[in-house]
């Protein structure tokens, strides 16, 4: 994909600080020029646009839509960026030196004896936090990752798992599988956890239609700056991500959907517009 693009056109390592809009800006290469948007990033430099489609995760959004986009995004914008779910979810990957499990062993589940679908139980999270992951899954085939397990967790445990190091998960993780195994010997050698809620670019893994949420925020999310047609240029900034997806929300594919989705809006906005202008010329 990058060989189709112009060379430097990608930046890395280059956070942006706030995306500005409805303005009339002039670029360095282009001072004769007005743009409707600005994009101001950390390290003081500045990039004009007609368009900025903004991708950041929902979690992110969550905690910075005061100060990423200006002027300040609608009310009914955000509240809806308020209401939407946005959890974590995480994974541990353990790796052995020899399988403990068949070899056409699919899943691990585990199920706790004290566990009950009839009780709200809220265990102490620091005390109890493993007792969230629920299974392992095989990582197959073997002769191409080795003789890896993938444990899952969610929720708050999961928040609490990525304030300890590898050596602590590992050592819970060793303690647990010795215990559903009856195998006292059992020692995965290695391990790598994903920590999604203390990225500070992501603050969790995918969104979720909350208590109180609804497909209209999903909606409103999606809809471009400004809301209303005015005179000022349209589309100058549009949202994509899993987060806006109204059907794949929480998804690789819904993310990758919603781009495309932004993308054939503005393919949509030009062709219009050139089509428009070709009308006007034969009159």
């Amino acid at each position: 994909m990058m060989k189709g693009l112009p060379e430097g056109i990608v930046s890395y390592n280059n956070p942006v600080k706030c995306v500005h809009w409805n303005g009339s800006f002039r670029g360095a290469n282009s001072p004769e020029q007005t743009f409707p948007v600005m994009v101001e990033c950390e390290n003081g430099e500045t990039i004009p646009a007609n368009h900025v489609i903004v991708t950041v995760p929902l979690g992110y959004l969550k905690e910075h839509y005061e100060t990423l986009i200006k002027p300040p995004l609608p009310l009914s914008k955000v509240h809806s960026i308020q209401r939407m779910g946005f959890g974590t979810n995480n994974k541990i990957f353990l790796e052995f030196e020899e399988p403990f499990w068949e070899p056409d062993c699919e899943v691990i589940n585990l199920i706790w004896e004290d566990e009950t679908p009839l009780a709200d139980v809220k265990p102490d999270v620091n005390q109890f936090w493993m007792k969230k992951i629920f299974g392992f899954t095989v990582l197959h085939p073997p002769e191409r990752y080795g003789h890896v397990l993938c444990g899952w967790i969610a929720g708050h445990e999961s928040e609490y798992m990525e304030t300890l190091s590898d050596t602590e998960v590992k050592n819970y993780m060793t303690e647990v599988i010795r215990k559903f195994s009856g195998n006292p010997s059992i020692t995965p050698k290695r391990i790598l956890q994903s920590k999604w809620h203390s990225d500070p670019y992501t603050k969790g893994s995918y969104s979720y239609v909350a208590v109180g949420c609804s497909g209209s925020d999903i909606e409103n999310i999606v809809q471009p700056l400004p809301l209303q047609k005015t005179d000022t240029k349209p589309l100058q900034v549009m949202f994509a991500g899993e987060a806006t997806h109204s059907s794949f929300y929480s998804t690789t594919h819904g993310a990758l959907l919603s781009g495309w989705r932004e993308a054939d809006r503005l393919i949509t906005h030009y062709t219009q517009s050139q089509n428009s202008q070709n009308f006007s010329s034969k009159l």
